[in-house]
């Protein structure tokens, strides 16, 4: 848009935006950053306050992508640590699905400087109040605004349930969301590094990354787990993203999840490592108990059968 060209910056060998590559790519022709923190590795940038110097001093700005808030309540405020836009993407955190109107529900963040630039509409004071008459508000107009971008501004449900569960959990709540979220996740991820590779090993976040393959096990894919994992009654984890891990298992317990459930999950786990050693053909075929099989994934993608389907037919 506006003639501008996005780049990637690769991630260094701990996990973290490479600076060597961001400083030479940041100059005078820079538009801004999207970083997200904790990124999809699960891993909380370590140099972000250098990271967003770095964008800032070059006269860009910094988007931040709020999908892994989850391991941030109460603890970090992305405002503090520099970041001009935020969009709390509310899937994964208070309360809300990672999927079914999560992704792209959310308010959109902005630092005070960016304020005037804002879509309308802005809902705002209209008429100051005093000590008896509370203020008046409705919608305002940004003085710098490009007017309405769109008409939807994501699932109503979702907004609610999210506002719901904040103002039940309070500020006290909110911090320790996230202390189990991180607590729940670093205690999976102890269990299983030993069996499965661990391509970054540090303090995760909420979530981590392994990559389900072994050298010592060829012709196992994270997709073979994956099915597995569905004859021990799991759904499975993200495959295949973050695109940086090969054969990608993303594993998120979230803060729901209690320790008999963890150890439970971890025990598949283990036992699948096990099974992929001494028959690996149980994977390759799996699921084995879901009401239909492997299906071809690729073929479905290619060959979109897009019509309603009736038991009859």
């Amino acid at each position: 848009m506006s003639g501008f060209e996005p780049i990637n910056i690769p991630s260094d060998k701990n996990g973290n935006v490479d600076l060597e590559v961001l400083k030479n790519v940041c100059d005078e022709t820079t538009a801004g950053l999207m970083l997200t923190n904790p990124n999809t590795l699960g891993l909380f940038e370590e140099n972000v306050l250098e990271v967003i110097r770095i964008v800032h001093d070059a006269g860009g700005l910094v988007y931040g992508d709020g999908a892994n808030l989850n391991a941030l309540l109460g603890i970090a405020r992305p405002g503090d640590l520099g970041f001009d836009i935020l969009h709390l993407n509310l899937h994964k955190t208070f309360s809300t699905p990672h999927g079914g109107g999560g992704p792209g529900s959310g308010p959109v963040a902005v630092s005070e400087k960016l304020i005037s630039f804002l879509p309308e509409p802005v809902v705002g004071i209209v008429e100051e109040g005093d000590s008896e008459t509370p203020p008046l508000y409705g919608f305002i107009r940004p003085a710098n605004t490009i007017g309405r971008v769109k008409s939807f501004h994501g699932h109503f449900g979702v907004l609610v349930r999210a506002l719901t569960y904040i103002l039940m959990n309070g500020a006290e709540g909110l911090r320790s969301v996230s202390e189990y979220a991180v607590l729940n996740a670093n205690y999976l991820m102890a269990l299983l590094k030993n069996s499965y590779t661990l391509p970054y090993d540090r303090t995760c976040m909420h979530e981590f990354v392994l990559e389900g393959v072994w050298d010592d096990k060829p012709g196992i894919h994270a997709l073979d787990i994956a099915k597995r994992l569905m004859d021990y009654g799991y759904h499975p984890p993200t495959n295949y993203f973050p695109l940086i891990v090969k054969e990608a298992l993303m594993i998120e317990p979230t803060e729901t999840e209690n320790k008999e459930t963890l150890d439970n999950f971890a025990k598949a786990m283990l036992s699948i490592a096990e099974e992929a050693k001494v028959d690996p053909d149980l994977l390759h075929n799996a699921p084995h108990n879901a009401p239909v099989g492997r299906l071809d994934e690729v073929k479905a993608a290619r060959d979109l059968v897009l019509c309603c389907w009736r038991p009859e037919d």
